[in-house]
């Protein structure tokens, strides 16, 4: 029997600094984007998104965000944040290729007869 693999999308935040007439210009673009199933801003013009990792990259997003003419904060710890969430969206996609093993069954290597 095959274990069912479960999907979750990606949650993640950004904070955005501009003026309202262009954030909601961002947010329609946002919105219409079908890999992203969901964006919010806080009061505190903290962007949080969930998305489809396996269609669209966090780096994608945030060239979508820039396009709209928002900016968004983009200092040394918050570009090492967003490289992160590459890395994880990469690493998540890649593990998806994987196929699944059974867990009694170790492959018996000849160098260790």
């Amino acid at each position: 029997m095959k274990p069912s693999i479960v999907i979750e999308p990606h949650h993640r935040c950004c904070y955005i600094i501009d003026s309202s007439v262009s954030v909601d210009v961002m947010l329609a673009t946002l919105k219409t984007n079908q890999y992203i199933q969901s964006v919010n801003i806080n009061s505190s013009h903290k962007l949080q998104l969930i998305y489809d990792f396996r269609y669209i990259e966090f780096q994608q997003i945030l060239a979508i965000i820039s396009t709209t003419g928002v900016n968004y904060k983009n200092g040394f710890f918050q570009r090492l944040k967003y490289q992160l969430y590459s890395d994880a969206d990469l690493q998540a996609r890649d593990n998806l290729k994987i196929t699944p093993f059974c867990c009694d069954k170790v492959a018996i290597r000849r160098e260790n007869l």
